[in-house]
């Protein structure tokens, strides 16, 4: 008995300072500090009372910690842990912590602490763990570190937590392979975490392909950066008293981050032109737009009066997203790119997204969260609005509020020398939808489905406050086999 004391003293000792570490205290002792020590407490002799192991019993001390001291204590302790595991199996962690609100929405920072749902690393290397187009890791020695790293990973995950593993590619290839390519390595890390002990009824996976990436494509570099994959720890708070968002069931807050991490304006914006530095009178190369010219239209015109694609303003649908300050006070746009307007603000320069799938482990595809609330001026409206001498309508639009999914299949309908009287549209066009969240507003992306429509591609950016007009609208098109811009202004179709 007196041995089994002493030990106990060993287990408070462990977990008491590491998450006192993260709790806020006043007038000496608060009752955060002791929820913090009680939940570690607590995690740390029961773990030690089942098996006898004090460094078995520290890792539940930590995750322990979660239920006394709250999530961001959690965090913060075991993200210093994760670090050191990282670099003891030479591997470099990138953090990131994911926090939704219902009023601001979603963010992302390095240093949250209000309402975070999900803490994700992702982990690289001098050598890329992935090669081009292997969904696996073949390296004898990477693959014994990554699994080392895994195993301590899976040690101090909290018991409620879930983890989404999360694959990606390099932009090389086709959107739909790459979608595959990246499901496949997602599925592949998923199998390592099962293999180093990981409860499978835990693990959800899905690919994204290269539709969020972190480094520009048009560099070997960036593309390497690109091939990787995000293990996140999407947390539920056993207390319940952390707001709406703890309420949930487990699946529907893993679909609410994979959906939140989908719908970030950063995943449009990487795509950065090349900076010769050699010689300084070098002009930046001009990126090639992916939209591609039909060779079937020569004769047909939208009748919009645009301008060159390579003579319109990048800058114009970025800006009208606005900037939004993180938590971390890291500028939403980085000051320095957006001063010389390098981001990349137009749908001709990006793919449509191939529709990934957010999946268990044993391959059950998870459903979308249920249907939120939708946005007052976005539910199932009709906007129309001129250009030139085209009249231009779309719609239905319909977003959810809190998740921006789309809730409509819309058109895009053109009325040349439009004059008020016309019924029937020139050209309507069926299109996929994308949408991005920015500040106060939500960027709808939409691509053609036909392959030879004159309309290629789409933005138009409105406000989620219930504005009746848009912030920016543009569409690129085919004209004589060039590709145009043109932008506009809609307005929402009243009655």
């Amino acid at each position: 008995m007196k041995h089994k004391r002493t030990y106990k003293s060993v287990v408070l000792a462990l977990s008491a300072p590491l998450m006192l570490n993260g709790c806020a205290s006043t007038d000496g002792m608060s009752n955060t500090a002791l929820g913090c020590m009680g939940g570690a407490l607590a995690g740390g002799v029961a773990t030690f009372m089942g098996t006898g192991d004090v460094k078995k019993a520290a890792i539940g001390a930590l995750a322990g910690g979660i239920v006394g001291c709250g999530v961001g204590a959690y965090i913060d302790a075991r993200e210093k842990e994760l670090e050191e595991l990282a670099q003891k199996n030479s591997l470099k962690p990138e953090f990131e912590r994911i926090a939704i609100d219902k009023e601001k929405g979603t963010s992302f920072s390095d240093d949250a602490e209000e309402n975070v749902i999900a803490s994700q690393v992702s982990l690289s290397t001098k050598k890329p763990m992935f090669a081009s187009n292997r969904a696996e890791v073949t390296d004898p020695q990477q693959l014994k570190n990554l699994r080392g790293f895994l195993k301590g990973y899976i040690k101090s995950l909290d018991e409620a937590s879930k983890i989404y593993v999360v694959g990606h590619t390099d932009s090389s290839g086709s959107a739909s392979y790459n979608q595959k390519l990246s499901e496949r390595r997602a599925k592949f890390i998923a199998d390592e975490l099962v293999k180093v002990g990981a409860n499978p009824d835990r693990i959800f996976f899905e690919g994204v392909g290269e539709s969020q990436p972190v480094a520009s494509n048009q560099t070997e570099d960036g593309k390497r950066k690109n091939r990787r994959f995000e293990l996140v720890d999407v947390m539920l708070d056993k207390r319940g008293d952390k707001g709406p968002e703890r309420n949930m069931v487990p699946d529907e807050q893993v679909v609410q981050v994979a959906s939140a991490k989908k719908t970030r304006i950063e995943n449009v914006i990487n795509d950065l032109p090349v900076v010769e530095k050699k010689d300084p009178s070098t002009q930046d190369k001009a990126p090639e737009p992916k939209v591609k010219a039909s060779s079937k239209r020569r004769s047909e015109s939208l009748g919009l009066n645009g301008v060159a694609l390579s003579k319109f303003d990048q800058s114009y649908v970025v800006a009208a997203l606005g900037e939004r300050e993180r938590e971390s006070s890291i500028p939403f746009f980085p000051t320095a790119q957006a001063d010389d307007s390098h981001f990349i603000g137009s749908c001709a320069y990006t793919a449509p997204v191939a529709e990934s799938t957010l999946k268990s482990y044993t391959g059950r595809s998870i459903q979308k969260a249920k249907v939120s609330e939708s946005i007052t001026n976005l539910y199932g409206t009709a906007w129309y609005g001129m250009a030139a001498k085209t009249g231009i309508t779309v719609g239905p639009i319909g977003i959810e509020k809190e998740t921006l999914n789309p809730t409509h299949k819309p058109h895009i309908s053109f009325y040349k020398n439009y004059d008020g009287s016309a019924t029937q549209p020139d050209y309507k066009y069926p299109v996929s939808v994308e949408t991005y969240r920015g500040d106060g507003t939500v960027l709808v992306r939409m691509f053609a489905k036909e392959d030879d429509a004159l309309m290629r591609c789409t933005d138009v950016v409105f406000n989620t406050n219930g504005d009746r007009t848009t912030r920016a609208s543009a569409v690129i098109y085919q004209e004589n086999q060039d590709l145009m811009a043109k932008s506009f202004k809609m307005n929402l179709v009243e009655g």
